[in-house]
């Protein structure tokens, strides 16, 4: 699963090296930290409510989009999901 999401992060990594103006990934990394963040919340909310009230399938989509915009928020702040892997590891001690 982790060779997945590293996948993931490169194809951001690289949609926004691309600078290609039709790139949602592009797009969102260049409105700003402010406005990817604010995504990143939006998106954790949606995920709340969403394991709240709402079917295993929509919860589940709405975590892929957490993880996603949480990867380029990630970038936007240089930092990696190996970062936050590091992280998690030191917590497990």
């Amino acid at each position: 699963m982790c060779d997945f999401l590293k996948k993931l992060e490169d194809v951001i990594n690289q949609r926004i090296v691309e600078k290609n103006p039709e790139s949602y990934t592009y797009k969102l990394y260049n409105s700003g930290l402010h406005n990817v963040a604010r995504k990143v919340g939006e998106e954790a909310v949606e995920l709340a409510v969403a394991a709240i009230a709402e079917s295993r399938e929509r919860v589940t989509a709405e975590a892929a989009d957490l993880v996603y915009h949480m990867l380029v928020l990630l970038r936007a702040r240089e930092l990696t999901l190996d970062d936050v892997c590091r992280e998690l590891a030191k917590r497990m001690k």
